[in-house]
């Protein structure tokens, strides 16, 4: 402990404002502290990684050390330069040691909604344009070794690690094996009637393809809610949804972060929208959809279906040459191949092409971020055109939904998803959300279809808890 604070001082000696200590602990499932964490009335943010591969990233993070809000069309450029600078002051220690150390943890935490400079609505009036934060403890677990890292002030000294860590134990302490949620297909019902929602989105679609076959966009992205309300006597629980998402899909990425007064965003995405390790930039075009066939001859014919439609191809292809086009400037040594792929999960099948490169010397992920968000998958194509069209005629606040959710470490590698596949919960309330990719000859019913199978995602997952007053 001695080496850990002589550490700590000559830290902060030599002009550092911030210690992440290290510790390796025993927690099987880091997400078995969420419960705990909640009780306390803390921030929690919550993540696993895809299953493929054998060794997800999973992690649970509380609490806040440093945060920025930015606002405004500048606000990924704020990111950056709050985290550039505030990186420069943080050193990293072993627990036991107090040697440097370098986790590759997560060390900074951000989310981001869709688009800026509108008036919120109500369900989404506690959500800012963006958030980025560095949090007080993380519990994270990766290659089958699970680590605590605790983030203070240089000035708060071993005092407040010792807090910390005592708080981190009475998580521990009171964490049990997660009991199955309790599924919410027989206690929930739609707020609004399918024939009101579809003569809305009948009559956008047709709107939308006016504007296609003028020429004025490419492609647009309309995307529609589904609200929910619990049965008597119970409440949605954002934990349980959570788990069940990320249970039954395995190959998408699953998050949530849950606000101090309980309502939180979350979902299981299948799109990465960026992934940088080592100078290595991974990103995917998405566009696309099927159903699943109830039967392996269905399915394969679902399948070899969405791989030979013109429209899907060409809507695949205009989200590929567009986020190409997008990172020439910032990325070298652009790969990708020349046929999409059929991914297949458990209620859909997408088209989708992999892309990689190499991240030039003079930028990081923010940029990367700047540059693709909103991707045609999410957006449209122009990319201004087409947000200015759902600016005009969506009538929807997407909030967070579609927006880049992720994280990045120490080192500046990272990984930000495309929040698609959620929904937006609090107490007897929930609001799930679709989009469907528009060309000039789509169909509305056709796309109204689709966007009923990708609600079925977080449908199915759906989780309440009794004993809520009604």
């Amino acid at each position: 402990m001695a080496d850990l604070h002589s550490r700590i001082g000559s830290a902060r000696a030599a002009g550092k404002s911030m210690v992440r200590v290290v510790d390796p602990i025993d927690c099987v499932e880091p997400w078995q502290l969420a419960l705990a964490i909640q009780e306390g009335d803390t921030r929690v943010m919550a993540w696993s990684g895809p299953s493929e591969g054998g060794s997800p990233l999973i992690f649970i993070a509380a609490g806040i050390s440093a945060e920025l809000r930015p606002t405004g069309g500048a606000r990924f450029d704020d990111a950056s330069q709050w985290w550039t600078t505030i990186r420069d002051q943080i050193v990293e220690l072993d627990g036991k040691t107090g040697e440097p150390t370098t986790s590759g943890a997560p060390a900074c935490l951000a989310g981001f909604a869709f688009s800026t400079g509108m008036n919120r609505s109500e369900a989404w009036k506690g959500w800012s344009d963006g958030a980025i934060c560095i949090p007080e403890i993380l519990v994270v677990q990766n290659h089958g070794q699970t680590h605590a890292v605790f983030t203070l002030q240089a000035d708060e000294g071993l005092e407040k690690l010792e807090t910390l860590r005592t708080l981190l134990a009475s998580w521990l302490e009171a964490a049990q094996p997660s009991a199955a949620p309790l599924p919410a297909n027989g206690g929930v019902h739609s707020v609004k009637t399918e024939t009101s929602d579809w003569t809305a989105w009948e009559q956008r679609v047709e709107a939308a393809r006016s504007s296609l076959i003028e020429g004025t966009m490419d492609k647009v992205v309309l995307a529609r809610a589904q609200e929910y309300e619990s049965g008597k006597g119970a409440s949605f629980d954002p934990l349980g949804t959570a788990m069940a998402l990320r249970d039954r899909q395995e190959d998408s990425t699953t998050f949530m972060i849950q606000r101090r007064d309980g309502q939180a965003f979350l979902g299981a995405t299948p799109e990465t929208l960026v992934r940088l390790d080592n100078g290595r930039v991974e990103t995917v075009a998405m566009a696309g959809t099927r159903r699943r066939g109830q039967e392996a001859t269905s399915d394969a014919a679902l399948s070899s279906q969405l791989l030979t439609s013109a429209k899907d191809r060409q809507e695949q292809q205009i989200v590929a040459d567009a986020i190409i086009q997008a990172l020439e400037p910032v990325v070298s040594e652009l790969h990708r191949p020349e046929d999409p792929e059929v991914v297949l999960l458990p209620d859909v099948q997408h088209l989708r092409t992999s892309i990689s490169g190499r991240l030039r010397d003079h930028a990081n992920i923010f940029d990367l971020l700047c540059r693709l968000h909103p991707t045609p998958a999410v957006g449209g194509l122009p990319r201004e055109p087409a947000l200015q069209w759902l600016d005009d005629h969506e009538s929807l606040d997407r909030g967070w939904y579609a927006g880049p959710i992720g994280w990045l470490d120490a080192q500046g590698n990272g990984e930000f998803v495309v929040a698609i596949r959620s929904v937006l919960m609090a107490g007897h309330q929930a609001a799930a959300f679709a989009g469907c990719g528009l060309v000039a000859h789509s169909d509305a019913r056709d796309e109204w279809e689709e966007s009923v199978v990708k609600l079925q995602t977080v449908r199915r997952g759906l989780a309440f808890r009794t004993g809520a007053e009604s």
